[in-house]
């Protein structure tokens, strides 16, 4: 399948798109359970009754269907949005969004969200991740610690809030139109060794999203005001084992009660809660990688007290360090 035939076919009309533009309906979002989040009703999806255009190797690829809204609802799989064309009004958690041409959204499970009808020149695709997908060998890929890694870990997390996501600011970017088009071809139209090569290109997706992070980062950096949390956040990603509050308070300005306040009114979460999942994340990336004992990657990541580290880490993954690394493939 060459670009010529993928741009046709995305947007040629389904069956389902003929439907909704003629205006009967194909597929009641009423027959669908529901629940309550934030005070409003939404629709649950499951993983194992929907249904997606194509599969491979735990990467689904779904062509948002045109002429009909999709109501606000929560499912339990990995969602990355990817505006092909056009422009997609979106509600995640309530925050209402226009997503343009070649941007992304990163949905994490049992997020609410919805989209509004979509128009001729609007294409949105969807690729979807099922969490037996993100093994020790998905985050091998990755050289550090990055916002997708800590991401795709709280998402396969039990015992964490699954409300999380992230918007690329990616419509600048050279280089992710080409990985999307050349992967939609790939799952489009399998060759022989299609699953090496949707791996593949999928990971330089992902990698390609960090860069564009880091570059909104830098930017905010250059920029930043006082209400802006983002440069705090990637300083404490980076010295999440030797920072304290007064030393990342001074680092920045601010005094320490500003800075706790600012904190916590932008993420939700306290400097120590902050910190702690820092560590705790690099914590969970030694035990996959690394043949370290349990004590070394606790003094390693920034605890002292190995007692308090093994309390920490079980209420982050639900298991202790020792039956986290046991349960890694190959060990």
């Amino acid at each position: 399948m060459n670009i010529n035939t993928l741009d046709n076919l995305l947007r040629n009309l389904t069956p389902h798109e003929k439907q909704y533009k003629e205006g009967s309906s194909y597929f009641s979002f009423q027959d669908l359970p529901t629940t309550v989040r934030n005070g409003r009703e939404v629709r649950i999806m499951d993983f194992t009754t929907s249904s997606f255009s194509i599969n491979s190797n735990l990467l689904y690829l779904k062509k948002q269907s045109r002429y009909q809204a999709c109501p606000m609802h929560i499912h339990n799989w990995i969602e990355i949005n990817y505006i092909y064309s056009g422009r997609c009004p979106q509600i995640i958690n309530n925050e209402s969004y226009v997503l343009e041409k070649g941007q992304v959204a990163l949905i994490d499970t049992d997020t609410p969200h919805s989209t509004d009808i979509l128009g001729d020149d609007d294409i949105m695709v969807s690729l979807v991740i099922n969490k037996d997908y993100l093994t020790s060998n998905f985050f091998n890929r990755f050289s550090q610690d990055s916002i997708l890694s800590a991401f795709f870990i709280n998402a396969i997390s039990k015992n964490t809030q699954h409300d999380n996501y992230i918007l690329f600011h990616s419509e600048q970017s050279r280089k992710l139109p080409l990985y999307f088009n050349e992967l939609l071809c790939e799952m489009y139209a399998p060759s022989i060794n299609s699953s090496d090569i949707v791996n593949s290109l999928f990971t330089l997706i992902l990698c390609e999203l960090i860069n564009v992070y880091e570059d909104d980062m830098e930017r905010q950096n250059l920029n930043m005001s006082r209400n802006s949390v983002s440069p705090i956040l990637r300083f404490i990603e980076g010295n999440y084992n030797s920072c304290t509050l007064e030393s990342t308070a001074g680092f920045f300005n601010m005094n320490p009660n500003y800075l706790t306040t600012l904190l916590k009114k932008r993420t939700g979460h306290s400097y120590k809660e902050l910190v702690q999942r820092q560590r705790l994340i690099r914590a969970g990336r030694l035990l996959r990688n690394t043949d370290l004992n349990v004590t070394d990657i606790a003094n390693t990541v920034g605890y002292e007290n190995v007692s308090f580290f093994y309390k920490k880490f079980k209420e982050e993954y639900g298991c202790s360090p020792k039956e986290y690394r046991h349960a890694l493939p190959g060990r």
